[in-house]
């Protein structure tokens, strides 16, 4: 288990990087641009991050399941050209749907502004499909630094280009065409590397094709029924709400990136590792994942909660403090994340089960998000999202006990996430008698937020969720990363 953490640790790494920079272009963008104009630039993410869940099918992360387990070098390479050649020809659809259906999305978000920017944007998911795969080609094959490091150069990519745009001339259109150019620079990098596979190339290119389908139509299907879930709360408020408006709830309604950001990364690592073992092993691979997970989020979930409108001022400007009201409601949903539980169905090939529970989630998303915006307006989408996601678990923890035969007990450290929690919630009743007299929002976060940490790792020490083990791979990992720094 150490060195999948080191590995974990790394693209953790590269991705809280990755997380930092789009804050600060995100911070730059909410004071640079007016609300609609973020709206609009908001709007125009949340448009592919939709189409993309849609048309990828779930060819990229299939890449995490089918390379561990190839047989032969010329079977990796069959495998990545392949779905190379697939993910082009996707990318290619997805930009012409976005540049033939740019009028009817315009009018659908109440955004005329949208009907132009999208003849520019409709470029962006032609070369930033391939970029994906190539993330997910170096995890399946087991080399997460060839993928931190790409991580890290997008991200730079996109500092650059959009904030050095975005500061010279506050032009929402110039803004686009950086992102545009940065997709370019990636796509360059991912395409030339990804090509190095067919040196040697047999030709027959569909050889398990079928298998591959067989796994990645039904989990894609999920995948695009999960995104749709995620962002139906913003597809919907889009259409009942301005951009103005779109703006604010959309910078509140996240589930706090850092989190997502940890588990991705763990993920990632874990399902190659996990695809290939037993059920016994992969319920200790797990377990021991999601007590991990729950040092971070546990924390970071209740400080986020308690300093939500001083963090949302701060970061973005007292005009969006409303979005503090969203966040927090999205918070609320963090306690789940300890876990993936889909990838014990995907390191099993149960694909058709995640999509047989995304299409309930979609669907009970869909009536809770329409009944609760048409009564409490954009609070009721958070509401709806908050409500399924708990709901979904109960049924993912049905399915893994019945169908699956796991035995819960085994995969899930019920003692320690309860002791974890216990940790995280007791320094929130001393913080906050304590900074509640401080008018300075950002002084109040930042010494509320030092003050909670402090006394939440000598809280998590003395109860044993924080283990000795846990400190000597944190400085061990921290020490090996130096050493990577030093010339």
């Amino acid at each position: 288990m150490s060195d999948l953490s080191k590995q974990a640790g790394m693209l953790s790494l590269a991705d809280f990087t990755r997380f930092f920079i789009k804050t600060l272009i995100g911070i730059a963008l909410a004071r640079l641009l007016d609300p609609a104009d973020l709206g609009s630039y908001r709007q125009l993410f949340l448009i592919y991050s939709t189409l993309s869940g849609i048309l990828m099918l779930g060819f990229p992360q299939s890449m995490l399941y089918f390379l561990p387990k190839a047989s032969s070098p010329m079977e990796v390479k069959r495998l990545v050209i392949r779905t190379l050649n697939v993910i082009s020809l996707l990318a290619l659809l997805c930009g012409l749907i976005i540049l033939i259906s740019r009028g009817l999305i315009a009018k659908s978000f109440n955004n005329p502004d949208l009907d132009k920017l999208l003849i520019i944007y409709s470029i962006y998911p032609i070369f930033i499909f391939v970029t994906q795969l190539y993330n997910s080609v170096m995890l399946g094959l087991k080399e997460p630094l060839k993928s931190a490091r790409f991580t890290i150069f997008s991200i730079l990519c996109d500092l650059i280009l959009v904030l050095g745009v975005a500061f010279l001339t506050r032009d929402i259109r110039l803004i686009v065409g950086a992102v545009v150019i940065s997709a370019f620079i990636q796509w360059l990098w991912a395409f030339l590397r990804l090509r190095q596979f067919k040196e040697g190339f047999d030709r027959n290119i569909f050889a398990g094709f079928k298998t591959q389908l067989n796994y990645t139509i039904p989990l894609g299907l999920s995948l695009l029924i999960g995104v749709l879930s995620v962002q139906l709360d913003k597809i919907m408020v889009s259409g009942f709400f301005t951009p103005e408006q779109f703006a604010i709830f959309s910078l509140g309604a996240m589930e706090l990136p850092l989190i997502g950001i940890l588990t991705n990364s763990v993920n990632a690592i874990l399902l190659p590792n996990m695809s290939a073992t037993d059920k016994n092993q992969m319920a200790a691979i797990f377990s021991a994942s999601i007590r991990k997970n729950a040092i971070f989020i546990f924390p970071l979930a209740a400080v986020f909660f308690i300093f939500a409108t001083e963090f949302m001022v701060f970061i973005y400007g007292s005009f969006y403090a409303e979005a503090a009201t969203y966040f927090r409601i999205y918070l609320l949903i963090l306690p789940l994340r300890v876990a993936t539980y889909g990838i014990v169905f995907q390191a099993l090939g149960k694909t058709r089960l995640v999509m047989i529970d995304s299409i309930v989630m979609l669907v009970l998303n869909a009536v809770l998000n329409f009944i609760l915006i048409r009564r409490y307006g954009m609070a009721g989408a958070a509401f709806a999202t908050l409500a399924v996601s708990w709901l979904i678990v109960v049924i993912y923890l049905l399915q893994m006990r019945v169908q699956l035969k796991l035995k819960l007990m085994k995969m899930f450290p019920l003692w320690q996430l309860f002791k974890n929690l216990l940790a995280a919630l007791l320094p929130c009743f001393i913080v906050l008698p304590l900074m509640s007299p401080i008018e300075h929002n950002l002084i109040r976060m930042l010494l509320g937020g030092s003050l909670y940490m402090l006394m939440y790792f000598i809280t998590a020490y003395i109860f044993k969720v924080i283990l000795p083990y846990d400190l000597s791979l944190a400085l061990d990992f921290a020490g090996g990363l130096l050493r990577k720094i030093k010339p």
